[in-house]
């Protein structure tokens, strides 16, 4: 059975949505340059208090904007604890994220996180009771032996850090499903209020135990990965909303590009060229699998 093409509805943009999915990509690519910069000389912990927080800061400012009565029905959700399970999820997600990223490559980093969307195809098995067909299972196959390839011969004795990128993709792939559980009906603006009032909420109670001072230089970019993270996250939804999510979710392997660029340039990474062929199978798996769900 060929794969479905994306259904575009009357009232959908589709060149804007794929235009939020691409300025989505640079500025989480931004976001995290910024993170692994940052957890150099601070705690990862610290790095996503300053996410989150700015997040919260940012989105209260716009909810005061619109008004209590026009923002409060925006707020409404069929589940708070559907929603805040998915943003401790998101939190945890961004945790190993920034400790991978802390050792690890930028693009290698980002390779495990494409590799999320077969860890969904997996889970919605057992977890939402969806169905997987042959086509769908060889092409999670495919993916996962990109993940494989792009991460080569690895001591996981020698290197247990290796396994963090793991985790986060199963915690980005278990978000995603949550999402899909609790948020389907939720207005897009109480997803992101209550993904980032978790996150916010857990790293300020560890705060306290990871705290250094934060230099004078050094301020703009805590002030800057929160607004980062609060920008990437309303591209995203602007893009979902314009579009169908198989159009323009491949374009968010993009990143791949920018996470090159910035890992070079920033921190000289030059990561192997298997590296780059593990990721051509995890995003042609990807983008097999969003375009089959379309």
């Amino acid at each position: 059975m060929p794969t479905s093409p994306a259904k575009v509805i009357p009232g959908d943009r589709p060149l804007l949505g794929i235009g939020y999915m691409l300025i989505a990509g640079l500025l989480f690519v931004m976001l995290d340059s910024t993170a692994k910069w940052l957890t150099q000389t601070h705690s990862p912990v610290q790095v996503l208090w300053a996410r989150y927080a700015g997040h919260m800061v940012i989105l209260a400012g716009y909810l005061l904007w619109l008004g209590l009565a026009n923002s409060r029905p925006l707020l409404v959700t069929e589940s708070l604890g559907g929603q805040c399970l998915r943003g401790l999820l998101l939190g945890l997600a961004s945790l190993l994220a920034y400790l991978s990223l802390r050792e690890l490559p930028l693009l290698q980093v980002y390779v495990f996180h494409f590799g999320a969307p077969l860890l969904v195809t997996l889970l919605a098995v057992p977890l939402l009771g969806e169905r997987v067909d042959r086509a769908r299972g060889l092409a999670v196959m495919l993916g996962f032996v990109g993940v494989l390839v792009a991460m080569g011969p690895v001591d996981w004795r020698a290197q247990p850090v290796a396994l963090l990128p793991f985790g986060m993709a199963l915690c980005f792939a278990l978000y995603q499903l949550t999402t899909r559980r609790f948020g389907r009906h939720d207005h897009p603006l109480a997803s992101l209020w209550y993904a980032g009032l978790a996150g916010a909420l857990a790293s300020s109670i560890a705060l306290p135990f990871f705290w250094t001072p934060i230099g004078l230089a050094e301020l703009p970019y805590f002030l800057g990965i929160g607004l980062l993270g609060a920008t990437s996250q309303l591209a995203l939804i602007l893009a979902m909303r314009h579009a169908p999510a198989s159009l323009v979710s491949p374009f968010l392997y993009l990143q791949i590009v920018w996470a090159s660029l910035f890992g070079f340039v920033l921190f000289g990474d030059l990561p192997p060229l298997t590296t780059y062929l593990g990721a051509t199978l995890i995003i042609a798996a990807g983008i097999f699998l969003a375009r089959r769900r379309g």
